[in-house]
């Protein structure tokens, strides 16, 4: 099983490594999104030293590492599940010797593959021309990873929960949209969540989408003790198990659909 769904990452991540023009448009695009950050804020601590305790180079290192874990948010198997529901591929992908979600999570793994070596040059450039802070301890560093890794586990199962919206609707582009703004306000890739007013911070705690982004890059900044991070993982595990059993509700209520429909 394991083997097959590493075929499958490897030969997606080779289709997408292929196109190094388009790695390079990929790393070029984040930088400056980075350099836009960066003069924003530079505008903004001109008027003061901090703001909410983050000095000017630790809030040019969130942005960078915002930028640079972004791929692992915002690319997604959600448009090509909605193609495939819509085009009626999803009857092969049935028949396939893998189920249905170890074939997407193949397919979502070569993808985070070319994510990951974007993400990681995009930071070590962006370290270059600008700086960050680095964290003061190795295990800080690796915390970091594992909530990262967690986090990649959660989003997959909420990308087939969108996608799979696929099935009840002509097409998933509005939910899409409602995906990518959640992500992007609840994970602090706005803007830090301790920024948010208060009664959205209090959703955003609630939600998985912080220990995306804004929780690791705290773990980061050495920020969390070390029962907080368990607990953070605890948190992560319990909505892991949340969008699997939903997104295998809904998987098996379309299935039985297109089975009645197709004979």
């Amino acid at each position: 099983m394991f083997s097959k769904i590493w075929d499958i990452a490897k030969q997606n991540a080779k289709e997408g490594l292929y196109y190094r023009f388009d790695l390079l448009l990929y790393i070029f695009n984040f930088i400056v999104q980075i350099t836009v950050y960066v003069f924003i804020w530079l505008a903004i601590y001109n008027n003061g030293n901090q703001i909410l305790g983050m000095s000017f180079e630790k809030i040019t290192t969130y942005y960078c590492l915002v930028v640079s874990l972004s791929p692992i948010i915002n690319w997604g198997i959600n448009e090509m599940m909605g193609v495939s529901i819509r085009e009626g591929e999803i009857l092969r992908e049935l028949l396939n010797p893998i189920s249905y979600f170890q074939y997407y999570f193949g397919i979502r793994i070569g993808e985070l593959i070319e994510a990951s070596i974007v993400g990681f040059l995009t930071f070590v450039i962006c370290s270059l021309l600008f700086g960050v802070l680095l964290p003061t301890k190795i295990l800080d560093f690796i915390m970091f990873l594992v909530i990262v890794l967690l986090a990649i586990v959660i989003i997959y199962f909420f990308e087939l929960i969108i996608g799979m919206s696929a099935f009840y609707t002509n097409s998933i582009w509005g939910v899409e949209i409602f995906k990518r703004a959640i992500l992007s306000i609840f994970s602090g890739m706005i803007a830090p969540i301790g920024m948010f007013p208060e009664f959205l911070q209090k959703i955003a705690n609630v939600l998985p989408f912080k220990d995306c982004i804004y929780t690791p890059i705290s773990i980061y900044f050495g920020e969390l003790s070390n029962i907080e991070i368990l607990q953070v993982i605890f948190k992560q595990c319990i909505w892991i198990g949340i969008f699997y059993v939903v997104a295998k509700i809904l998987f098996n209520k379309a299935v039985k659909n297109i089975t009645i429909n197709g004979g």
